[in-house]
């Protein structure tokens, strides 16, 4: 090959990589122009977990304070339970004691007239007899029934005259049951 075909090679390489040139500086730019669009993103990306950081930490912040101010006004509340505590034992002492002071009494009463059925009176010299105090008679009371008391509603019906199987099934009873208290409360008020 002669001299001037390889400058003419030469030649048209250079003219070829020189066009080449520009088209990669467009490349460049378009992938320079896609790397700030991510990087734009990046930064809207990073400024909006810090935004909802921020919001997490004033949320955070907002309910730890208002557990302290339950905490608190509970702590608050206590309290007062405690002194009211206080004051409603101090206050059943004193009833207590007061209690005390008239079953005292009314021993030292109930003593003083078991003695004061001899005694004299003072102004007229004469016995006092306790029997015109006493004249009326005390009535008998009737014991309550405690099976009654446990079983209210299951004596409403058979007063009302409900049968044995209808009581059972209104109390939520076997009918066994309904039959043995009902004979119990008869053997209680026989006694």
């Amino acid at each position: 090959m002669q001299p001037w075909v390889y400058i003419v090679l030469v030649g048209a390489v250079a003219i070829v990589y020189a066009l080449r040139l520009p088209v990669r500086a467009k490349d460049e730019s378009a992938d320079r122009q896609s790397l700030k669009e991510t990087e734009a993103a990046l930064e809207l990306y990073m400024a909006d977990i810090e935004r909802d950081h921020d919001n997490m930490l004033q949320l955070v912040g907002s309910i730890k304070q208002q557990s302290q101010n339950n905490r608190a006004a509970l702590q608050e509340e206590i309290a007062g339970l405690k002194e009211q505590v206080a004051e409603l034992q101090k206050n059943s002492m004193l009833l207590d004691a007061r209690l005390t002071a008239e079953e005292k009494s009314l021993l030292q009463l109930s003593a003083a007239f078991g003695k004061g059925n001899a005694a004299v009176s003072p102004a007229t010299g004469q016995s006092m007899h306790t029997e015109s105090v006493i004249d009326a008679p005390v009535p008998k009371q009737k014991p309550v029934s405690s099976i009654k008391q446990r079983y209210p509603r299951l004596f409403e019906l058979h007063e009302e005259g409900k049968s044995i199987d209808s009581i059972a099934k209104t109390a939520g009873l076997q009918r066994g049951e309904v039959q043995l208290i009902l004979q119990l409360a008869k053997q209680e008020e026989s006694v």
